[in-house]
């Protein structure tokens, strides 16, 4: 306990590291979970899955995100291989309406 209170900086610079390392850790864990996974069935194509997925963006910004986020350099999927949606890609989901509370009539 001595050695920390005659070395500050070193204490001061531990602790730092230590905060660092802990917002790194939670940052990819976080980052790991930004995204859904899908998997390809016989007769799916970007352009048929962008309409089950895609809610408001977009049908080719959708495609091309995926694209991006999968590393595809054409549109060819194969069955049985696995899609990485990004969740940014949520933020265009379809509103499912506003529920209020009061009387129905």
């Amino acid at each position: 306990m001595n050695w920390f209170k005659n070395n500050p900086f070193i204490s001061l610079l531990i602790g730092v590291i230590f905060s660092c390392a802990l917002v790194f850790v939670l940052g990819v864990a976080e980052q790991e979970e930004s995204h859904n996974e899908i998997f390809i069935k016989d007769g799916d194509t970007l352009w048929t899955l962008s309409d089950k997925y895609r809610g408001n963006t977009p049908k080719q910004d959708w495609i091309s995100e995926v694209m991006l986020a999968n590393n595809l350099n054409t549109q060819m999927i194969h069955s049985g291989d696995s899609l990485v949606i990004p969740n940014s890609l949520d933020q265009y989901a379809p509103d499912q309406g506003v529920e209020y509370a009061g009387d129905s009539e």
